[in-house]
């Protein structure tokens, strides 16, 4: 192959590490409000087996806030739920992998639970890939 025929080829290999990377996001939209809980994939190089997510809570146009989670396993369902009203303001369960998250879209906050609550309370849907697209399902027993 001559010099000429192989750079024509470097714009292929230059994009080639690039394919089958992810990065898509599924809201869950509360009920009568402008808030929504909004979940992105973020997978940067196409070997890994795992993704980082971006954990956003959305009450728009006051605020948004959010944290990063690292390392979620590709084919993870991440749960959600809503919380017991036993919190001082409403708030949004996250579990993914080991990990609990509080959500609020009152303070637009997100935070790491160190220790699970005995009660999860109402258990929402999940998040996760169905027919090729990333997308929060329902739980048929919610609402």
């Amino acid at each position: 192959m001559n010099l000429r025929k192989s750079l024509r080829l470097l714009p292929l290999v230059a994009v080639l590490p690039l394919t089958g990377c992810i990065q898509d996001s599924a809201s869950y939209v509360l009920p009568g409000k402008d808030h929504a809980v909004t979940l992105v994939r973020n997978q940067t190089w196409f070997w890994l087996d795992t993704f980082d997510l971006e954990v956003i809570a959305l009450r728009l146009p006051e605020c948004n806030g959010g944290i990063t989670v690292e390392a979620v396993p590709l084919e993870e369902k991440i749960s959600f739920y809503k919380a017991p009203d036993e919190y001082p303001e409403p708030i949004f369960l996250l579990q993914t992998d080991k990990r609990l998250y509080a959500i609020s879209t009152q303070s637009c906050q997100v935070q790491l639970f160190k220790e699970t609550p005995a009660n999860l309370g109402e258990k929402l849907g999940q998040f996760y890939e169905k027919d090729g697209k990333f997308q929060f399902v329902a739980d048929k027993k919610a609402g």
